[in-house]
């Protein structure tokens, strides 16, 4: 008897097992958020926002705007602009499209690494899902998991949609219909670990695929896209890059320095106006919470949480924390730190240094 390959098989076959009982283990907990975030329930957390009308952007109290896109993205919305987008069913044995959204050249705020960001008429904001490439970073192990299991984080009616799709497709159209479903549960999975482990830092949020529906020059002439999406409660409040005062140059290569230059810089608290010491040390043990939970996933899951300054905003006047943009990397595919041995780090730091401008007597405890 071959002991070597016996031992090799007898590892293997342990291996597969406990990857199928982790399977076991994972589908009921992420079944049950799916079904904790039905329809109804979303639309019930939605109603209120849905019959306030949009405040104006000149009323905002925030001077900082998302990332812009450069001047020829900005012309082409101009020129092309996207006029609605809907939800995107299975139903009646057929593709079916509800909750319309109107959107306009006005309603384009900027953009993230991911999304085109537009608000609605009421107090809400759609996010438009840009097209993204199997070789890019965020399509990792968590995609793979998804790809392998998609009735884990796909609906049935969703998966319905996708074989609906891709009937009578090429080869290649039905494999861009199942990345982008993909995708969509791969959003959803991300937001849901962070949900989570913290639930009441995490601003609700809808996934669904969407239709995108962009105007020609012709007159009642569109261009459709498939895409996913995801809808949020417009927040009013300032994000964490607000605070910042731009400082002197960070440490970084001759090639990086010369054309992608990044700047060290300090929190400014006194942009919040008058404000009690207990609202910043309540705001303080939330940053502290946000922390603990990127340290464990670096440590025990190799997994980086991509929350940066534009992706957390203290809501005014209620002075609370919440988390906008959730997406997990793997460790060995985000971008390295030039200071840490390992990238979360650089986010943690940042954090840090804002708790460290409210100039707290004591030590705020996680």
């Amino acid at each position: 008897m071959n002991w070597k390959r016996w031992r090799n098989n007898l590892t293997e076959r342990i291996r597969r097992g406990r990857k199928q009982l982790d399977i076991r283990r994972l589908r009921p907990a992420v079944q049950s958020i799916m079904d904790s975030f039905s329809d109804d329930w979303m639309e019930k957390a939605f109603r209120k926002a849905r019959e306030r009308p949009a405040p104006e952007i000149d009323h905002l109290p925030v001077d900082f705007e998302l990332r812009q896109s450069g001047w020829p993205r900005r012309l082409y919305e101009r020129v092309f602009p996207v006029s609605h987008v809907a939800r995107l069913h299975y139903r009646y044995e057929d593709r079916f499209l509800d909750d319309y959204m109107p959107i306009n050249a006005e309603s384009y705020i900027g953009r993230g690494s991911y999304k085109f960001v537009y608000r609605l008429p009421w107090r809400m904001v759609v996010k438009v899902g840009k097209e993204i490439l199997p070789s890019d970073p965020l399509v990792g192990s968590t995609f793979r998991e998804v790809a392998t299991h998609p009735e884990n984080f796909l609906s049935d009616e969703e998966r319905d949609l996708l074989e609906h799709l891709q009937f009578r497709r090429s080869r290649r159209e039905r494999e861009r219909l199942e990345f982008k479903f993909h995708r969509l549960g791969m959003e959803r999975y991300h937001y849901w670990r962070v949900r989570e482990a913290l639930p009441d830092l995490v601003l609700p949020t809808r996934f669904f695929m969407g239709l995108r529906f962009r105007q020609m020059p012709l007159r009642n002439l569109y261009s459709a896209k498939i895409t996913p999406m995801d809808s949020q409660i417009m927040l009013v409040g300032k994000h964490l890059k607000e605070f910042a005062r731009g400082g002197k140059m960070s440490t970084q290569g001759k090639i990086q320095q010369r054309f992608f230059p990044k700047y060290d810089f300090e929190f400014d608290i006194g942009r919040f106006g008058k404000i009690k010491k207990k609202v910043l040390e309540n705001i303080a043990r939330d940053f502290r919470r946000l922390i603990d939970f990127t340290e464990m996933l670096a440590r025990e899951e190799k997994l980086i949480l991509d929350i940066h300054t534009e992706n957390i905003i203290i809501t005014l006047p209620d002075f609370e924390l919440k988390i906008f943009d959730f997406h997990l990397f793997d460790e060995h595919l985000y971008e390295p730190s030039l200071v840490y041995d390992t990238p979360e780090k650089d986010h943690v730091e940042v954090i840090e240094r804002f708790i460290e401008s409210f100039n707290l007597d004591t030590e705020v405890p996680s």
